[in-house]
């Protein structure tokens, strides 16, 4: 199965497969979508009572301007950075899931208002290189008088348990479009010229009384120039072996890595497939 890598960026990925079948592909994707692991806050937990700022003396509510339900699943949408090779579930840690350095990452939180809080605000307790990799998302307004005081907990899952764990956003595959034109009697000059026009990423062109693909590759297979020429001089027919693969992450891992662990997991499992089904009678 060749793929060939069209970008790949730090938190972007777009590749051509080539000889897959449309299901191949899609496993991809669903791996990608649903079981990539990451570390992600899981849990909060909120100072109750007043809360003493020892610089001035000064008496502030442990209260926002949102519910702390709200407040913790803003944290948890906060993206952690995750190195897969230091950091477990802790249902496969060798603390027995107790909670150890390598399923567990502490952050607190202490802000007094009036301010807003924002992600950097989060601090990781132990190791600064896992503070949150957006610093500028805002997660609530504080009023005067108002206080945040929390502590919260980071562990590893993936998509399959809450949304807040999934890694990659966007992914999209689908079949290469090729562009076939034939012009058919009866279809004028006019009516090629309106049909390039209606392309929406512009790569129909029309010169010299023909009309011309400049690069296919970029084609949405949206169906406008079929729809525009009524003669049928143009077709969209989707290659059943060659699919794009297409996605974006979080920052939490790499495409990279994103795209290694998916194909990775998908062997195993697989491989955990033939083997059960070898062990039938």
């Amino acid at each position: 199965m060749p793929a060939t890598i069209e970008l790949l960026q730090p938190r972007a990925a777009s590749l051509e497969i080539e000889g897959a079948s449309a299901s191949q592909v899609n496993a991809i994707r669903r791996t990608l979508l649903a079981d990539l692991p990451r570390l992600a806050i899981d849990e909060v937990e909120f100072h109750l009572g007043p809360i003493r700022d020892e610089a001035t003396g000064k008496d502030y509510d442990s209260s926002t301007s949102m519910f702390d339900e709200g407040v913790a699943l803003r944290l948890g949408l906060l993206p952690i950075p995750t190195d897969l090779s230091q950091f477990r579930r802790k249902s496969e840690c060798a603390c027995g899931g107790t909670g150890c350095p390598h399923c567990q990452v502490m952050y607190s939180v202490d802000r007094k208002g009036p301010c807003t809080v924002y992600a950097k605000d989060v601090v990781p307790i132990a190791d600064p290189t896992l503070a949150i990799l957006e610093p500028d998302v805002p997660i609530v307004r504080l009023g005067a008088r108002q206080a945040l005081l929390a502590y919260a907990t980071a562990v590893v899952g993936s998509a399959r348990d809450h949304g807040k764990w999934q890694v990659a956003h966007g992914v999209a595959s689908f079949p290469r479009p090729h562009v076939r034109i034939a012009k058919k009697e009866g279809c004028s000059e006019a009516c090629l010229k309106r049909t390039a026009a209606s392309c929406p990423v512009r790569i129909l062109e029309f010169a010299q009384g023909k009309l011309g693909v400049s690069d296919e590759t970029k084609c949405i297979d949206c169906g406008a120039c079929e729809a525009t020429c009524e003669h049928g001089s143009i077709r969209i027919e989707p290659d059943p072996e060659r699919f794009f693969l297409r996605f974006e992450t979080d920052g939490s891992l790499t495409a990279r890595e994103a795209l290694r662990y998916a194909l990775k997991d998908l062997k195993r499992r697989f491989e955990e497939l033939r083997e059960a089904i070898q062990a039938i009678p």
